[in-house]
């Protein structure tokens, strides 16, 4: 049963604020009394952290030599990763012309985090707020929101991304976090190899090979937050050449709370079954076939702008359920020449108080990549992509669509020339990619990327890229009337455009320090706005979406790697972004330009990874993140840390704290997101406890 409560500070209701659902910073009733800086039991908190790092590090370790073989990478083997993400083939992250960070499989399991989403605070330049208790916002170099439209998100090559509302539905996207190999994360444009969307970035997610997960796993947690949750995998071989692995997970987590304290209702769970394939058909052949199927509840807080002057905050339940089915064939033409083909179907249910979404997407991808003489490595590829959808409102909901069932087709094709001019010094990488959509019809998105090696030390590299944001749903079709106000989508909307000029500088210093340096500077036209469709009046304001807007951003990231010793790893990045943006002259929006950007100016974050003796490990992250411009969000500091214990290699227990600063504190501003003509109110995170096992047998 729905409750409704009356919020405590009225709002006053403007149209074009009430276009974006609400600006954030008008809409935000209360305000935290954090300063944004670093207080000084923080800093007693660090030294004396240091001061016992540096001890247990001389002290020396007494792991078996299996579980160092396990834990380390030297600094070396770090800049060997292999990334795929870059180039759509394997290459080393020394080479890769972009800004790319690798999450590995070792930082994932020393984090202690249960949820994909806070695994990618990790990466600079990324910015990761909890709104709620089961719902995150997660862009790369600006341009945050419940849905980001400007990061397009992999798992395993499928798209994660939904074309209702462009962006991603984080609070279904899971899997058993012991079975990712890596996430690579990419800042700036991918799209010359990637396509639409690949904006501002993208987050390929990468699972283990079944081959590579033999036996079973049982892991479980309990804490405050995490009340529950527990994961049973097993991986085995039929042959020699065939290996499967079948998984099933489930939790029950706590929700959030108000600025005021009050519990939020925006508690969530939910389950999950799995598989994976992976056969090596012949000795040039391979075959992949996996899939997933998951349900589950999870809460959140709607708000309402009438009745005016307070409005009205009612609780309401997304129940959501889905799955997927992934096949990829790869054949080895040469040494150096390789074909693959790869299909998924992808289907989405999700209803709440607003509409009930049923969607179905089918998508089928072609690639080759061969050696043209000594010189050319050439890339290319098609695909083409269906999205169906039908979408049901409820009676008693103000958002309608003009066409409740839609049919969207995507094709597309891309061809990449990476040409060696000096062996083992300059690179120069031409690529386009052409996509045709039923929006806006053909886009092109080319880029030119260099790169120069001086040494085994040292890596140059720079790139001016055109990405495009294609048209949503919501942004084409919806109408949405609350009270006097109207919303409508344009058929006319236009593709956001960015040109993107970037540099990038990595070096391995010493044998124990690296440096890896980004900075960018980024054009956007055609930017969305909500223009007046005609003079307003007290009982009629009519608001389209158009592109009206424009603008500029710049900004560094820098990631460093240090080991101290063969015991103790350091982490640190810090990422500098700022935005400026402007309607043009006809433009009726005075919202946008100041809410269409929340992102924090700084970001840092310094995390820590100690081997001690007996098999114990002792991990610690701070992240800092300046005040969000436009919001009533001041900065805020993070601290987590993790002890865990491994008696041999196959047993893992943990105590994770994390939040250990605040009671509580908020990431986001009041009312972010968009759910048709409601706005989300957001909840605050709390402080947390949870204990982990983990069993491989």
């Amino acid at each position: 049963m729905m409750k409704t409560s009356l919020m405590k500070k009225p709002n006053h209701v403007n149209p074009v604020c009430l276009s974006r659902l609400i600006s954030p910073k008008s809409a935000n009733p209360y305000t935290e009394n954090s300063t944004g800086t670093y207080p000084r039991p923080l800093l007693s908190l660090l030294f004396a952290l240091i001061f016992f790092c540096l001890k247990a590090s001389a002290a020396g370790v007494e792991n078996n030599e299996e579980l160092q073989r396990l834990k380390h990478l030297s600094l070396d083997d770090l800049l060997e990763v292999t990334v795929t993400s870059v180039s759509r083939k394997k290459q080393t992250l020394s080479d890769a012309a972009s800004a790319v960070y690798v999450i590995t499989r070792e930082d994932i399991r020393r984090s202690g985090m249960t949820r994909i989403p806070e695994l990618l605070r990790m990466a600079p330049g990324v910015h990761v707020a909890r709104i709620d208790a089961n719902k995150w916002a997660v862009s790369a170099r600006g341009f945050n929101g419940r849905y980001a439209n400007k990061l397009l998100v992999l798992m395993d090559g499928r798209s994660l991304y939904t074309p209702l509302y462009s962006g991603v539905y984080w609070d279904v996207q899971d899997t058993v976090l012991e079975d990712i190999e890596r996430i690579e994360v990419i800042r700036g444009p991918g799209a010359t190899l990637w396509g639409a969307n690949a904006v501002n970035g993208i987050i390929n997610i990468i699972t283990k090979s079944a081959h590579d997960t033999e036996g079973g796993l049982i892991s479980l947690a309990a804490g405050n937050e995490e009340e529950a949750s527990g994961t049973l995998r097993y991986s085995g071989k039929t042959t020699t050449d065939i290996a499967y692995r079948i998984y099933a997970k489930g939790f029950q987590r706590d929700g959030g709370v108000f600025f005021d304290g009050e519990e939020a209702g925006d508690d969530w769970n939910g389950e999950r079954l799995g598989f994976r394939m992976d056969s090596k058909l012949t000795d040039t052949d391979s075959l992949t076939l996996q899939g997933d199927l998951y349900s589950g509840t999870a809460g959140q807080n709607n708000f309402l702008p009438f009745p005016p002057p307070s409005g009205t905050i009612n609780e309401d339940q997304a129940d959501t359920s889905g799955g997927n089915l992934l096949a990829r064939w790869s054949h080895r033409l040469a040494s150096e020449s390789n074909l693959s083909l790869q299909f998924y179907y992808d289907r989405t249910h999700r209803k709440n108080a607003t509409l009930t979404e049923h969607r179905d997407s089918y998508d089928l991808d072609f690639q080759h990549d061969f050696l043209l003489g000594e010189r050319h490595a050439i890339v290319w590829g098609a695909g083409y992509r269906i999205s169906q959808d039908d979408i049901v409102s409820p009676e008693t909901s103000a958002l309608r669509f003009n066409h409740p069932q839609n049919r969207n087709k995507v094709a597309s094709a891309f061809l990449q020339d990476d040409i060696t001019l000096a062996a083992d010094r300059w690179r120069l990488i031409l690529g386009t990619k052409y996509e045709h959509n039923d929006y806006t019809g053909n886009e092109f998105q080319p880029s030119v990327r260099m790169t120069w090696t001086p040494d085994n030390k040292n890596s140059f590299w720079g790139a001016v890229s055109r990405a495009v944001r294609t048209p949503s749903r919501i942004e084409t079709d919806v109408n949405i009337r609350v009270g006097p106000i109207s919303v409508s989508g344009n058929d006319d909307f236009d593709t956001e455009k960015l040109l993107a000029y970037e540099f990038g500088y990595r070096t391995q210093a010493t044998d124990r320090l690296s440096l890896d340096m980004a900075a960018f500077y980024n054009e956007y036209d055609d930017l969305s706005t909500f223009e007046l469709a005609g003079p307003p009046s007290p009982t009629d304001t009519r608001i389209m979406l158009e592109n009206r807007m424009n603008g500029e951003s710049y900004g560094m990231e820098l990631a460093v790697n240090w080991d101290i010793s063969d015991n103790w790893r350091l982490k640190a990045s810090h990422a500098w972004f700022k935005v400026s943006l402007e309607t043009d002259g006809v433009s009726t929006d005075t919202t946008s330009p100041r809410t269409a950007d929340i992102t924090p100016e700084h970001q840092s974050q310094l995390r820590s990874q100690l081997d001690l003796p007996y098999n114990l490990e002792f991990d610690a992250s701070i992240h800092y993140l300046d005040k969000i411009p436009h919001s009533e969000i001041d900065g805020y500091t993070r601290l987590d840390m993790r002890l865990g214990w491994r008696p041999d290699k196959d047993l893992q227990l943990s105590l994770v704290l994390q939040n250990l600063l605040q009671d509580e504190h908020r990431e986001f501003v009041e009312f972010s997101g968009f759910s048709g003509p409601i706005g989300l109110k957001s909840t605050q995170a709390e402080q947390s406890l949870l204990l982990q096992l983990k069993w491989n047998f």
